[in-house]
């Protein structure tokens, strides 16, 4: 019997497709894969995906579900696919009730380790229907990981606390790094030039951005991303008259997004509402030494920034606030020094290599075996 390490990852998707979560499984996987785990992906199966396909060293398994609700896929073969896993350790992204319901039918005979990314706040009435096969999952968690301490202190983990441990989420320092006077990917939009990154979902603030653009009459919007509110989005800038100073890219190549963050002279999360957990894509800015403003929510968004040094945090909802923070961002004059500070507080507080160690001496310990070095 092999002595690697096996430990099996299951969330509702995983790269290509888009988004914060889906990104950090992605990333976590390949580097525990480089440090000699065996690391097998058990998520639903999109349109165009392939049942089953090797990822840089990462077996990825995907179920096709029956039927979607509230976003929500629901793959009826993912109990049995988590049963057929040799895998030592199980590891669950929370929220994502189909991986609570497969633990329950197929995967209660190893270890169990739960990443809490986020509260479920949009479909919180199907939480609290779920609650009690959330709350079984998580007294059988051997460990509760979460991003920060604020979801420590979410209610719904009061019970499991002694089990929690703090695991703040990184970014590639070597693929996200500043530029090294590349061509601009971009040359056809006028600077200064402000990035935002992320799907297009009802909690990412897009119309307070929106009307914090018509503040600023010489700053240009650049927006990487798709998703279900990209028409309120054109809606708003129609009506705060900036449509003309806002690029709407879509999905762009993996390749491109570090050559264009790279390009950008600030970067913005305008999110409204705790379902933005962290903001990995500010946290990718910060590494390409790019000044960033976010808004607090109550959650991880305040890390991704050193407050006043390499980036501005600034409360939701308000549109003057977030144009005044974007203009401190957008200073000439103190921008070298905002995009070093930028840079070092990625290095200081953003590694994934350091977050992938973590979570391996996780595995580790919660398979009995000797933490790695």
């Amino acid at each position: 019997m092999s002595s690697q390490l096996r430990v099996i990852q299951v969330y509702k998707a995983v790269a290509p497709v888009r988004g914060g979560i889906e990104g950090h499984v992605d990333l976590l996987a390949r580097l525990l894969t480089e440090r000699g785990v065996g690391v097998e992906v058990l998520c639903a199966r999109t349109t165009g995906s392939a049942a089953a396909e090797m990822r840089g060293g990462v077996h990825v398994r995907r179920c096709a579900p029956a039927l979607t609700v509230a976003s929500t896929p629901l793959p009826p073969g993912l109990p049995l696919a988590l049963r057929r896993s040799d895998a030592d350790v199980l590891h669950l992204h929370f929220p994502w009730p189909p991986a609570e319901v497969a633990w329950l039918v197929g995967g209660r005979r190893r270890p169990l380790v739960v990443t809490v990314h986020c509260e479920a706040v949009r479909q919180a009435r199907i939480a609290r229907v779920l609650a009690p096969l959330t709350q079984a999952v998580l007294r059988a968690a051997e460990r509760i990981l979460v991003t920060g301490a604020f979801m420590g202190d979410a209610p719904f983990l009061a019970a499991h606390r002694p089990r929690i441990e703090v695991v703040p989420l990184g970014v590639d320092l070597q693929r996200f790094r500043p530029g090294g006077g590349a061509p601009d990917p971009l040359p056809h939009i006028p600077r200064p030039r402000a990035v935002f990154v992320g799907r297009l979902r009802h909690y990412k603030g897009l119309p307070v951005l929106a009307a914090a653009l018509a503040r600023l009459s010489d700053v240009h919007l650049v927006v990487i991303g798709e998703g279900p509110e990209r028409d309120s989005l054109l809606c708003a800038l129609h009506a705060y008259g900036c449509r003309a100073r806002a690029h709407l890219l879509g999905e762009v190549d993996d390749s491109l997004l570090p050559r264009i963050l790279q390009a950008a002279d600030a970067a913005v999360l305008a999110s409204t509402s705790r379902a933005e957990g962290f903001g990995l894509a500010i946290a990718e800015a910060q590494a390409c030494g790019v000044p960033a403003v976010t808004t607090d929510v109550g959650t991880g968004t305040a890390q991704t920034v050193a407050d006043g040094v390499s980036g501005r945090v600034v409360q939701p909802h308000d549109p003057g606030a977030l144009a005044e923070a974007l203009r401190w961002c957008l200073d000439p004059v103190a921008a070298p020094a905002r995009r070093a500070a930028a840079r070092a507080h990625a290095e200081a507080h953003l590694c994934a290599r350091r977050m992938a160690a973590s979570i391996h001496d996780v595995y580790m310990q919660c398979s009995n075996r000797r933490p790695s070095a």
